[in-house]
């Protein structure tokens, strides 16, 4: 209906336009004194006067001319003021889908969030911190203000949108991305939320943290890599910290992010088939990388399949994923 509109309007527009020309042809044409004395004279007369140029090469000079000259001349008002607020609108129109990050991104190999709550912030918050890329979809205009407010734009692309709409998530780049975490504070819009989005990105790596150990089963299901019990993370880590409270502030620290390069983490590293890990044992790698760089090798991920502490025959292969122990600049010395 509104395009039916418009269109009427530009053609009535257009039917008014060529009316005055052709008047403005007829009155100035018959007058002996009149510059303005073909069509052609007329449509240019109006055209300059429309777009505000103003030549002066032609004019009328009988009063109905000048009449119609003179509506041109309010035309020409109004044709500029049509521009000059279309271009405001479209300029604005552009700031606000930037700022909602409509216009999307390039990132590629990086984290998504969808979803955010307070849980969602403390993770990340710890993304953030170990330098990964990472993408936020949100739904609302406050949570999109708080994260662009905590985090730089070059470290954290944030996407305002419905997030049932699952084609905006294109411009998260979410088939490139390394891992998914959905976010939702009730499992059960969590469980229907991923059933939708595997539906459409089957081959995504999802990630999401349940309540109810019991929807575990659903979720696996589907096919998410993995599933995060927090009272059950939880709970084994107070009872650690009853018993074993040393253990416990070692593996805290171990699985918070860095907050300087000399600080220890636990690593993972792809190998390549150019890695010179490849081929060897276990336990040779394992003393090479404690002697030559300090590093801690803990476990070897094949596909899939994590592997802790693998017997000293266990043979090294390309693909592999270590996982190992060591500060930010230990491991930039692991070669993948």
């Amino acid at each position: 209906m509104l395009n039916t509109k418009k269109i009427l309007a530009f053609l009535g527009t257009l039917l008014g336009y060529n009316f005055l020309v052709y008047q403005l042809y007829i009155v100035e044409s018959d007058f002996p004194e009149g510059n303005i004395t073909n069509l052609a004279d007329a449509y240019w007369y109006s055209l300059v006067t429309l777009t505000t140029v103003g030549y002066g090469d032609f004019y009328p000079v009988t009063f109905w001319g000048r009449l119609i000259g003179f509506l041109f001349v309010i035309g020409s008002l109004g044709i500029l003021g049509y521009l000059l607020t279309e271009l405001n609108v479209r300029i604005k129109r552009y700031l606000k889908n930037k700022e909602m990050g409509l216009l999307g991104t390039k990132i590629s190999n990086h984290c998504v969030i969808i979803g955010w709550n307070s849980f969602s912030k403390q993770v990340a918050e710890q993304i953030v911190k170990a330098k990964e890329p990472l993408a936020v979809v949100i739904d609302n205009e406050e949570d999109l203000k708080q994260i662009k407010q905590l985090y730089d734009s070059k470290k954290c692309f944030v996407l305002q949108t419905e997030l049932n709409d699952f084609e905006s998530l294109e411009k998260v780049n979410i088939k490139n991305s390394k891992r998914v975490y959905i976010n939702f504070d009730s499992d059960t819009d969590t469980l229907v939320y991923s059933i939708s989005l595997k539906k459409k990105y089957e081959d995504l790596k999802c990630v999401v943290a349940i309540e109810n150990i019991e929807l575990k089963e659903s979720f696996n299901y589907l096919g998410i890599q993995y599933i995060i019990p927090r009272k059950e993370i939880i709970s084994k880590f107070i009872a650690s910290y009853v018993f074993e409270p040393n253990v416990a502030l070692l593996t805290e620290d171990l699985i918070s992010t860095s907050n300087s390069a000399a600080d220890l983490d636990i690593c993972e590293t792809k190998l390549s088939s150019n890695s010179p890990l490849v081929g060897k044992n276990y336990t040779s790698a394992f003393v090479a990388q404690k002697e030559q760089n300090n590093i801690v090798l803990l476990a070897v991920s094949r596909k899939g399949q994590l592997i802790k502490n693998p017997s000293n025959e266990f043979i090294i292969q390309a693909e592999d994923i270590l996982i190992y122990m060591a500060n930010g600049m230990q491991k930039e010395l692991i070669v993948g």
